[in-house]
């Protein structure tokens, strides 16, 4: 039989392996993309939960504080001749200030760490790259 008839040329294989092989690549690929999605997902949780637990805890702990800190400068206030009156919530007003100017300065720190993370696929991108390369040479060594 003739060859182009049966579909057995040698270009009929070629192209046939090509394709067997670039889909077990892609797949391969895909793959790659998962887990290093996958790593990227598990270190973004782990930070956000870091942040969460270290500001429940904070502010638990801040809050008796923070009116511990109030009353003692009422106090301080009042000793310094402020009227009782003034004194009770002038404290806690500055205290209370004082509080969230640290707070805004330790959420910026976070967001700028959160922010910093790099969600790129180097390894998927340049195996891609290869990937790319090979297929192109396969295809021309296919055509002569």
């Amino acid at each position: 039989m003739n060859e182009s008839v049966t579909g057995n040329s040698p270009l009929t294989s070629l192209f046939s392996e090509l394709r067997s092989e670039s889909t077990a690549l892609l797949r391969q690929e895909v793959a790659l993309a998962k887990a290093e999605l996958a790593q990227k997902a598990n270190t973004a949780a782990r930070t956000s939960m870091k942040i969460a637990e270290g500001g429940a805890l904070a502010y638990a702990g801040l809050i008796v504080l923070l009116i511990g800190a109030g009353q003692l400068g009422s106090v301080g206030l009042a000793a310094l001749g402020v009227s009782d009156a003034i004194a009770t919530w002038l404290g806690m007003v500055l205290v209370g200030a004082l509080a969230g100017a640290v707070g805004w300065a330790r959420l910026k720190k976070a967001k700028i760490k959160f922010q910093a993370e790099n969600f790129d696929l180097p390894q998927t991108v340049g195996s891609l790259k290869d990937d790319g390369r090979w297929m192109k040479n396969k295809v021309q060594h296919a055509g002569q």
